[in-house]
Formats: structure tokens, sequence, C-alpha cells
């Protein structure tokens, strides 16, 4: 079954939520602000890598030794998204704040298990921000 919001976008995902925050990038990306559009991009890639590093991690599929990897990796992530929200004016947007928060905790985080934690975090951010690129 096909879902469609105002735009004409169709989704399949049935997941009140999923299919929630999917129109709404598609009325992000319809709105034709570029700045916004790659910080939306940024921000969905940096959302995606916690939501594949926690699961893999939970179910044992990473070393310890693989900390600074993924700290790097996590870091770069968030840090494109801040950069580009700085570098076009919307550093001071909600969420912007907290996702600087987060990448200082990334970065400083002891354990795959710390960096794991932070993934309820980021997609709490990647909400605050999306809805903030909005104008809601």
């Amino acid at each position: 079954m096909a879902y469609q919001d105002e735009f004409g976008y169709k989704t399949t995902i049935e997941n009140d939520h999923w299919r929630d925050e999917e129109f709404q990038w598609s009325r992000i990306l319809s709105a034709g602000d570029p700045a916004k559009g790659m910080v939306l991009l940024y921000l969905q890639k940096a959302c995606t890598a916690f939501h594949e590093f926690e699961p893999a991690f939970k179910q044992g599929a990473l070393k310890d030794g693989q900390l600074d990897f993924f700290r790097r990796r996590l870091t770069t992530r968030i840090g494109h998204v801040l950069t580009t929200m700085k570098n076009n004016g919307l550093d001071n947007i909600s969420g912007a704040a907290e996702l600087a928060r987060i990448v200082h905790r990334v970065e400083s985080a002891n354990t795959l298990g710390e960096l794991a934690e932070l993934t309820e975090e980021v997609h709490a951010a990647n909400h605050t921000i999306s809805d903030s690129l909005e104008g809601r």
C-alpha cells in the first residue's frame, strides 16, 4: 500500500513514526533551500551511522580495539552537519547546541558502549533539527 503526502510523494512505509519522518524530509527537500537540504542530508547520514553502529555493537560484532575508528567516524558524521549548519547560518536553530554537545561526548567516549548509548540522543536531536529546518 502506498501513502502520499501533500507534495505528491509516495512511500510504502507503514510505521507512522517513520512515514511521518520521511514525509517531513520530502517537504524540507521540496522547499528548494539547498542549505537546509544539505543539513538534512548530512543529518540523516549521521543518524544512520549511529543506527547501524548500535545494533552491531549490541550483537557483539565490534571489537574494543575499534573505539578510535568509530569515535573518528561518528565525530566526522556529526561534524559535517555542524559545519554545514555554521557555513549557512543555521548553527543557532533548535537542536544545534545539543548536537554539538553530543559530538563532544562522542570524542570523549571511553567505550563502544558509551558510543552506542548516544544513538537515541542523536535521533532526538535529528527530530529537533528537522522540525527547525521545516520551520515548525
